[in-house]
C-alpha cells in the first residue's frame, strides 16, 4: 500500500517532469520512475503494466471499516491499528492510510 509520503514524492517528480526537466527521456521511463517502477532489464509491456498499476495505487486510496480487536478496542480492519483516533471516527487510518467508510 502506498503511503502519503510516497504519494507526495511521486506528485513532486511528476510536476517536475511537467516543466520539461526530462526532455530527452522517454515519457514512460519518467512516469515509471516517478511512481517507483524500476525500468532496467524489463520488457516494455512489463514496465507499462507496472506503471499503470502504480498510478492506480496513487489515485485509488484503499478503504477500511472500524473493527473491534481482542482487547475490545476499535481498530482498522485492514491493518489492525488501534490508534485512539479511530475510536473518534477519524476519516483515515493513521497507520495504513485507508479511508474509513463504515
Amino acid at each position: 500500500m502506498i503511503s502519503d509520503e510516497e504519494r507526495r514524492r511521486a506528485v513532486a517528480e511528476l510536476r517536475e517532469a511537467s516543466t520539461g526537466a526530462y526532455r530527452h527521456v522517454d515519457a514512460l521511463d519518467v512516469i515509471a520512475g516517478s511512481v517507483g517502477v524500476e525500468v532496467g532489464g524489463k520488457f516494455g509491456h512489463e514496465v507499462e503494466n507496472e506503471t499503470y498499476a502504480a498510478l492506480a495505487d496513487l489515485i485509488d486510496r484503499p478503504t477500511t471499516h472500524i473493527d473491534v480487536n481482542e482487547h475490545g478496542r476499535a481498530c482498522c480492519a485492514n491493518c489492525g491499528c488501534d490508534d485512539w483516533c479511530l475510536a473518534d471516527r477519524s476519516r483515515y487510518c493513521p497507520n495504513c492510510g485507508a479511508e474509513v467508510v463504515g
